[in-house]
This record gives structure tokens, C-alpha cells and sequence, in this order.
């Protein structure tokens, strides 16, 4: 009797089978792989002995407006004694690799001079309006007041003084001459089109 050789649809379907079954396992696994997404970061509380990443000066009892930063590999965000610091880590290549949320204080919820310690006085970072060469001191020098509306930063300006400014306009040449540069801010703006 001759064999027939008559082509089965299923003939191969073991190895179909097994391809497929490998193929959905690497996918699984790839996703097992990946990394989990950024755990929600919230500003905290500033405690007694926290002390501010840049300069090593103590927190606690420091005029101006402070900042918080989570950055990777670490469940707790490094603290800063001013936003003049915060700015100064924040806006270094090597950090902006490793930074995620950052806060600073909204000065429309502190005492200038007594600052809350409460996290709810914190806002984003990067949301926030910032007004330079304003004349207030804070725990370096000559610091930039952070707020979350842009209202309360006019306000501020009016009564003291300065200029707002957005996260992205900040520059390390602002931050390092905040103190000399009241009559030059226009040469340390970021232009709104230059990439960070």
C-alpha cells in the first residue's frame, strides 16, 4: 500500500505548541524584569537632627524656605537647608540622573524666619514660582522664595521684591551669583527654548 502524502494541518502543531509556549514565557519573564515603578514619594516632616545634604548645616531653626528630594536608592528624601542648596544639588549632571520628586516650602505657608517643620508645607519642586533676588535671607544667604501659586509670588514681589521664575529657567550661574547679580538677572535666565 502506498503511503499518503496527504499534508495534516496539525502535523507540526507539537512544535507550534512548544514555540508558542517559549515565546509567552520570555515575554512573562521580561515583565518580571522590569522595574517597579517609583513608589509614591511624599515630602516628610523636618525632624530636630535632619541636616541639609550640601552644606551639612542643621535644619531645624533655619529661616527660608527648605526643600526635600527622593532620589534613587534611597526610601528617604535628602533634605535641604534652602532652596539656594536645593538648587545647587538639584541642577548638577550627576544628580539629575538620580533625582524623582523633589518639594520645597510654599513661603505662603511658613513663617519666613520660623519655618514649619510639617510636610504639608511643602509643594513641587517643579511646579512651584520662584522669586530670585528677592532680599530675604535664607540659611546661606541670599536664596530664592519658593511657592505653589502664582499669585502668592506676585504678592511677594510687590511687597519685597525680585522676579519670579519657573524650575526650568534656574540656572547654576543664578544660584551661584544670587547675591551679586540683583542688577543683572536678565543675563542668567535660561532662555525658554535652551534644553536643561
Amino acid at each position: 500500500m502506498k503511503s499518503s502524502s496527504v499534508t495534516r494541518p496539525f502535523a507540526r502543531g507539537p512544535h507550534l505548541v512548544s514555540a508558542i509556549v517559549v515565546a509567552i514565557s520570555l515575554v512573562s519573564l521580561g515583565g518580571c524584569m522590569r522595574h517597579d515603578p517609583i513608589a509614591e514619594q511624599k515630602p516628610v516632616d523636618i525632624q530636630k537632627n535632619d541636616t541639609c545634604a550640601v552644606c551639612g548645616m542643621y535644619l531645624k531653626n533655619a529661616p527660608g524656605p527648605r526643600a526635600e528630594a527622593y532620589v534613587k536608592g534611597r526610601k528617604q528624601p535628602l533634605k535641604f537647608d534652602s532652596t539656594r542648596d536645593f538648587f545647587a544639588y538639584a541642577l548638577q549632571p550627576e544628580h539629575r540622573a538620580i533625582l524623582q520628586h523633589q518639594f520645597v516650602q510654599d513661603c505662603a505657608k511658613i513663617d519666613w524666619n520660623h519655618p514649619s517643620d510639617a510636610a504639608d508645607s511643602f509643594t513641587d519642586a517643579q511646579a512651584a514660582y520662584y522669586v530670585a533676588w528677592q532680599p530675604l535671607a535664607g540659611a546661606m544667604g541670599p536664596t530664592l522664595a519658593s511657592f505653589a501659586q502664582q499669585g502668592d509670588a506676585t504678592r511677594f514681589v510687590q511687597q519685597y521684591g525680585g522676579r519670579i521664575v519657573r524650575y526650568t529657567e534656574v540656572t547654576p550661574q543664578m544660584i551661584s551669583l544670587l547675591g551679586t547679580a540683583q542688577h543683572q538677572p536678565h543675563m542668567l535666565m535660561r532662555s525658554p527654548k535652551q534644553k536643561q
